[in-house]
């Protein structure tokens, strides 16, 4: 198995020989989907999890098919070049795959996700002074396709070389037309080369930018659909640790070492501390995945033990943010696969550790590299 997707009523299993839909409640399987031959180079769902499309550019012709990500009926296959561009998309949009030049200048295009056609390009806009413009990334958010990209002063040609002023240029386009809705803008200097990094909220009402480095370092939270600054910041607190962004703020984490305990803070984006949660300290704290956010709590991944740290039973810990019952602490029944996870110097490396995907009705605990795996199913 690859990896575990988000479908329409649960999670998407992928195999190397195709994709099975699984009911998010109860683990049931609903449907599946069977390649002949070849197997598959990538899939992905739309972002309303209603679609997800397949990518097949090793077989022949390159084959692209469309699936209903509640049932598993193929809606469209697409061959051919249209079907290499697929497996070339960045982003997907619910109607469209959106492909990004990779690391060089040059159109944006997007391609029907149904008919397989071109629907529209998008060329960004020079600057007075600039060596061109490159557009990094592709994010899907709503109705919005935004665009992250550095634009190019001459000396932009790799990571090594001496930088002095660069500009980060966010676009927002209509996922339909690829009309430009909203820019945003903003210079900096740096001695290396720098793209905006980017977090957005699970219901795209936030996008989160971070640019720049050391003391000119640029922070942004804009709507995605208008481009317009939401008021408030995020991730300001130096002594505390990001975990994530919700739609109305967001999650930091700091560890209390003397004291064996760790926090988390779900603050607004005005600052205001809207819920707090304290939990044990887990061994080798600050080299795990630091959770996952929910509405309702926090999700955290136990798998190490002491004194040698092994890969031993995997817990995971659910904090609720008000606070009225304290967390509880489930055995996720992986250690199955302990023989084969285990590191063979865990002075240097840490045992591979599980990994959290959120689906419709459950999360789903995987592993993340390929072996015999053992999916569990929280809810």
């Amino acid at each position: 198995m690859w990896e575990v997707l988000p479908g329409r009523s649960g999670p998407m299993m992928v195999l190397s020989t195709g994709v099975v839909g699984l009911d998010g409640t109860t683990g049931e399987e609903l449907w599946s989907y069977r390649v002949d031959s070849g197997g598959l180079h990538q899939v992905r769902p739309t972002p309303d999890h209603d679609k997800v499309l397949l990518t097949r550019p090793d077989h022949e012709p390159d084959t692209a098919a469309l699936l209903d990500a509640g049932t598993g009926q193929l809606i469209a296959e697409h061959t051919s070049g249209v079907g290499a561009s697929f497996a070339q998309a960045s982003t997907l949009t619910s109607d469209v795959a959106v492909v990004v030049p990779s690391g060089k200048e040059g159109p944006v295009e997007a391609f029907s996700l149904h008919e397989g056609e071109q629907v529209w390009t998008y060329e960004p806009p020079q600057r007075e002074g600039s060596d061109g413009v490159v557009v990094e990334e592709a994010v899907s958010a709503g109705e919005t396709v935004v665009l992250i990209a550095a634009y190019n002063d001459g000396t932009l040609q790799d990571d090594s070389v001496d930088l002095h002023e660069q500009g980060m240029l966010v676009v927002g386009l209509d996922e339909a037309t690829g009309k430009p809705l909203w820019e945003v803008e903003q210079e900096f200097h740096s001695d290396m080369r720098r793209v905006a990094e980017y977090e957005l909220s699970p219901n795209a009402e936030a996008l989160f930018l971070d640019v720049g480095a050391g003391n000119q370092r640029y922070k942004f939270l804009i709507d995605p659909a208008t481009g317009k600054e939401i008021d408030g910041e995020a991730y300001q607190e130096q002594e505390r640790y990001p975990v994530g962004l919700l739609d109305d703020g967001y999650v930091e984490t700091a560890a209390d070492y003397d004291k064996e305990v760790v926090d988390y803070w779900r603050m607004s984006f005005q600052g205001q501390e809207l819920a707090r949660v304290e939990t044990r300290l887990r061994s080798a704290e600050g080299d795990l995945d630091r959770g996952v956010p929910l509405e309702e709590g926090v999700l955290r991944l136990d798998h190490l033990t002491e004194p040698d740290l092994d890969r031993g039973p995997v817990h995971a810990e659910f904090g609720w943010w008000d606070g009225k019952e304290d967390p509880v602490v489930l055995n996720a029944d992986m250690t199955g696969n302990e023989p084969w996870w285990q590191s063979e110097d865990t002075a240097l490396t840490l045992p591979d550790a599980p990994v959290t995907a959120l689906v419709p009705g459950a999360a789903v605990l995987t592993e993340e590299t390929s072996g015999p795996w053992t999916v569990v199913g929280l809810t």
